[in-house]
């Protein structure tokens, strides 16, 4: 009997240990443009979301790496789809072997591709959005076939008041496609609709500190 409630508290214990050393473990991805990679107003490399994030895994002592090396500021989505199935290389890890490991992920692309076209007056952008959440889902499969776990995308926000009917478009089609392949959405409009507070600059979409960690506050909601 002795042995049997040796054996229980054994096995007790380390599970608790393994528990909680895989807490402290956690492997943080960032992909996507210049929201990913925390880019100012005023274009330069600032303190973006995915920074806010690594602060706090850090301060809850969960976290065991971060990884930016897949963010670039003229990355669109079809530049991140080419980047997996090239397999692309940097620092010695594969953009596959980093959505690998991962267990956190974080995405935000798309709204480069969203304000270009916008800006640009084109007449079939309801037809380019189409292609682009086409993109997208094409995307996230790829993700998903290296990756099972927490995966946070970025929603589109309108930081002018007009064409809103566009951003809701948008956002109801991507949202339907993160549901289908289990990816949390995070709603941004809803911070940033009809609020300058957090831009700065009218001729970017890049929000600033503030701003920022007003998205940091919305995937942490969700985590």
């Amino acid at each position: 009997m002795k042995k049997i409630i040796f054996t229980i508290i054994l096995f007790l214990s380390c599970y608790l240990i393994y528990t909680l050393t895989n807490n402290n473990n956690l492997n943080y991805v960032t992909l996507g443009d210049s929201l990913s990679k925390g880019v100012t107003p005023y274009f330069a490399n600032g303190y973006g979301y995915s920074n806010y994030i690594v602060d706090y895994l850090k301060k809850n002592n969960k976290l065991n790496s971060y990884n930016d090396d897949f963010t670039s500021v003229d990355y669109r989505i079809t530049d991140l789809i080419n980047l997996i199935n090239i397999n692309y290389e940097t620092n010695n890890q594969t953009i596959n072997q980093a959505i690998h490991s991962a267990d956190i992920i974080t995405i935000s692309v798309g709204m480069q591709e969203l304000y270009y076209k916008i800006n640009t007056n084109d007449t079939n952008i309801y037809t380019y959005i189409d292609k682009m959440l086409e993109d997208t889902e094409e995307l996230f499969t790829l993700i998903r076939k290296n990756n099972s776990k927490k995966i946070y995308m970025l929603g589109y926000y309108n930081t002018k008041n007009t064409n809103q009917d566009l951003f809701n478009y948008a956002n109801i089609k991507l949202k339907e496609i993160c549901q289908k392949n289990k990816i949390t959405y995070i709603d941004t409009q809803s911070i940033f609709y009809k609020n300058t507070t957090y831009f700065e600059n009218p001729n970017s979409f890049n929000p600033n500190l503030q701003g920022y960690y007003k998205i940091y506050e919305k995937i942490i909601e969700k985590f």
